[in-house]
């Protein structure tokens, strides 16, 4: 018999994990700023799981009922919530490693599609100090090429078929405590302590 699994069950609140995998392993974001940054994503999290379970409870509207409808706002908040929570998952994933380089798999890919991974930290780097949001690195499922791309706003995301393999968070929450304004020493300290192992773990299997 097929057992139905929740809207709710897509998503789950890692903050534990996180807390244990990057306090005092940081750098020059501190614990205070990750607690805030947790808890922020905490929320999140909570919201989308509050809209899932409503919108599987709710009734859905009348086609002639469905612009400002609360099933719309729901739709809308919902993609938020979604969008910004995965995000943060995958920005927590990556940091508190040993920065460096990737090897294996991951460094292949990124010598053929950007020359060199020196090349393609130039990229990443110019592409986040760009956003307001967020930056990606994403692997085009169709051509199978990476590509460093930006968003502005958690409802900005990378095109379909683009699978995420690291974040930056660009917004102010990320770094105005620890960093003030200076967006490019947060940077710096977040690429210094990307945990590669984790990025490659978002490969596909080849």
């Amino acid at each position: 018999m097929c057992i139905k699994r929740t809207m709710a069950s897509i998503i789950s609140d890692c903050t534990e994990r996180f807390r244990q995998k990057l306090f005092g392993k940081t750098g020059g974001i501190s614990e205070k700023t990750l607690q805030m940054h947790l808890g922020l994503y905490a929320i999140q999290v909570r919201r989308a799981k509050e809209l899932l379970s409503a919108l599987e409870k709710g009734d859905s509207p009348k086609e002639n009922q469905i612009d400002g409808s609360l099933f719309r706002a729901r739709k809308l908040d919902l993609s938020y919530c979604l969008s910004a929570a995965k995000s943060h998952e995958l920005y927590f994933s990556i940091l508190g490693g040993a920065g460096g380089a990737p090897q294996g798999t991951l460094r292949e890919w990124i010598d053929r599609d950007f020359g060199s991974f020196d090349s393609f930290l130039r990229d990443l780097r110019t592409t986040a100090l760009a956003s307001e949001s967020w930056a990606w690195t994403c692997l085009d499922q169709a051509s199978g090429r990476l590509l460093n791309l930006l968003g502005d706003g958690s409802v900005t995301v990378p095109f379909w078929g683009a699978a995420p393999l690291l974040a930056i968070d660009m917004e102010d929450h990320a770094f105005i405590l620890d960093f003030g304004w200076d967006r490019a020493a947060y940077l710096d300290s977040v690429l210094a302590q990307i945990d590669w192992e984790s990025v490659a773990r978002f490969l596909p299997l080849v």
